[in-house]
């Protein structure tokens, strides 16, 4: 279910135009990225799986500790799902799925300008991270730093949700740099933003300093707005 949550004033002047952030959907990172609202046993696995094991990390979530949080017997986890294996796949899936919807239906998209469409992007994100009640952590980053050298199958669905995070961002910057920079690496500068944005969760999970995503952001926005100037 998508709930709306109030994006507090920011200090930053900026010369663009701003853009509602007052829709930013708190089942995304909040609590979790997945939770419907009439769930079936599945739905809450799945549902508990992704709170779990962003929380605590693959390796040491357990089944026990997944039907306990969804509520549901361990027969039933079971017939659902050959093993914890395959619940984490399952909530791969559906934290790529959910995060292209929430970008589909974020506000910037409304803008019709490319190059304000896509520094507004970058300020939604950067809005939703000030938030206190967002949990730091990506299910796809946070699974694929454990088990990128013991489970191929789960590296892979965590790259498939990395990759489509470059690609809705590419998408963006493809349109805007259309008339200004053909000539911008597009498809790097994209792979730079999923860094940020990972190296970021990274970090703060280290530090617990609440300012480095923001900090970040707010420098990668600076140095795509920079490549993106309007002719003098």
């Amino acid at each position: 279910m998508r709930r709306a949550i109030q994006v507090p004033p920011t200090s930053r002047q900026t010369s663009h135009s701003e853009t509602p952030l007052d829709t930013i959907p708190t089942s995304w990172y909040v609590a979790a990225m997945v939770g419907p609202t009439t769930e079936n046993s599945r739905e809450k696995l799945v549902h508990a799986g992704v709170e779990l094991f962003r929380r605590n990390g693959y390796v040491a979530t357990t089944v026990d500790q997944i039907c306990a949080e969804a509520g549901v017997s361990k027969g039933a986890f079971f017939h659902h799902f050959e093993s914890k294996e395959s619940l984490a796949q399952s909530c791969l899936t559906a934290w790529k799925e959910h995060f292209a919807a929430m970008h589909e239906n974020a506000p910037f998209q409304t803008i019709a300008d490319p190059r304000e469409k896509l520094l507004e992007a970058i300020d939604y994100f950067s809005a939703f991270f000030s938030q206190p009640n967002v949990l730091m952590s990506c299910l796809a980053g946070t699974i694929v730093q454990e088990v990128s050298e013991s489970n191929t199958p789960l590296r892979d669905a965590a790259n498939s949700c990395l990759a489509n995070g470059r690609r809705l961002f590419k998408q963006l910057l493809d349109a805007a740099c259309r008339n200004r920079r053909p000539d911008l690496d597009t498809d790097s500068i994209a792979k730079l933003w999923i860094a940020t944005l990972q190296g970021s969760l990274l970090v703060h999970k280290a530090s617990r300093d609440n300012s480095v995503i923001g900090d970040n952001l707010r420098h990668f926005r600076n140095y795509v707005e920079s490549l993106l100037k309007e002719p003098s």
